[in-house]
């Protein structure tokens, strides 16, 4: 029997069937949710509203054959680490997809179902959003909005000279995951390994937990969360800050199997690892004296940092961004992702 497409149930039964249900998932803080206009929120007055918006395009972000509960979890996610990246909870999210009305039935609810159970996963809620027709592609926007106290927003701002770099989680595996997912890797491998790295790909995990405790005890400078690369990301940093940086290759964190493609594909997983993106862990400075403190923090939180370098004084004659393996600087290309 051939599939549904979502034109029979029309824009109203696509809201009301797939994703009305979702806004249960939490419903602290939420007065009016989706069913009006808008959606109306309670913002406590000691509290920063924080907001952050990804998008993701069919061709661009992910290919016409994805998994699509998959894709709705990983939508969700990536929205998830940027406001783990400023130290903050999130709450609460809209959703605008647009969609031709020849999209299976079936393809959006799965989407649906992924999106619902990162929802739970990590409490927050749909408030609110649009669904549009489009002329060929899928496209999905999804708006997060979380909570954190007044003035304590953790910034890419505040590094400081002397400021030591940690990163957590391991680097490079989602690039690994993309890139088999393209064909790009040689043989070499066991399934094992292929399929974390397409986990890690499919399935970011935001630190929420970890930035949350750094940012209560204050003890993070500045921070971000890689998703463009890990060279892009720390000039992101180093800009702000009016810094720059010096990072030990042979100290970045790599997974077991990340190690054995390093030992497969040099060039190829070194590319990868620094500047490959949608790693989704986050990286920060942090004072000296606090090291310690935060490394406890972190075996708290039930997860592995590493301290990867240090930021130093900014040059004009030297790249803001330094990556040293064996004591001499790595030569790179390009820094990261960029759309254009």
């Amino acid at each position: 029997m051939e599939d549904k497409t979502i034109a029979n149930l029309g824009e109203f039964g696509l809201i009301d069937q797939l994703f009305t249900p979702i806004q249960q998932a939490a419903d602290s803080g939420v007065r009016f949710g989706i069913g009006d206009d808008a959606a109306v929120l309670d913002v406590p007055r000691t509290q920063d509203l924080l907001t952050t918006t990804d998008t993701m395009v069919e061709g661009i972000h992910f290919s016409s054959d994805a998994d699509p509960y998959l894709l709705g979890q990983k939508a969700l996610r990536v929205n998830l680490s940027d406001i783990a990246a400023m130290g903050g909870v999130p709450r609460w999210y809209t959703l605008s997809i647009a969609t031709p009305a020849s999209a299976q039935q079936t393809w959006m609810e799965e989407f649906a179902r992924g999106l619902k159970e990162a929802s739970e996963t990590f409490n927050v809620a749909l408030v609110g959003g649009d669904t549009v027709r489009s002329n060929a592609k899928i496209v999905i926007t999804i708006q997060l909005m979380g909570l954190i106290g007044q003035d304590r927003s953790v910034m890419r701002s505040g590094g400081q000279v002397g400021d030591r770099l940690f990163v957590s989680g391991t680097l490079g595996d989602s690039a690994f995951g993309l890139a088999h997912l393209l064909g790009k890797l040689q043989g070499g491998l066991s399934a094992d390994d292929l399929s974390f790295f397409s986990r890690r790909h499919d399935l970011p995990e935001p630190r929420i937990e970890l930035a949350t405790k750094l940012q209560d005890a204050a003890l993070v400078h500045a921070m971000i969360d890689i998703s463009d690369g890990l060279v892009a990301d720390l000039t992101h940093i180093c800009r702000a800050s009016k810094v720059a940086a010096k990072v030990d290759f042979e100290k970045l964190p790599l997974s077991d199997a990340a190690g054995r493609m390093l030992t497969l594909q040099a060039d190829m997983a070194e590319k990868l690892i620094l500047t490959g993106g949608e790693d989704y862990e986050l990286l920060f400075a942090v004072n000296p004296a606090a090291v310690g403190e935060v490394e406890k923090m972190a075996a708290q939180a039930g997860i592995e940092i590493t301290d990867i370098g240090e930021l130093v004084k900014m040059h004009d004659d030297h790249d803001q961004v330094t990556i040293l393996k064996g004591g001499e600087p790595v030569k790179l290309t390009h820094s990261g992702w960029t759309h254009f």
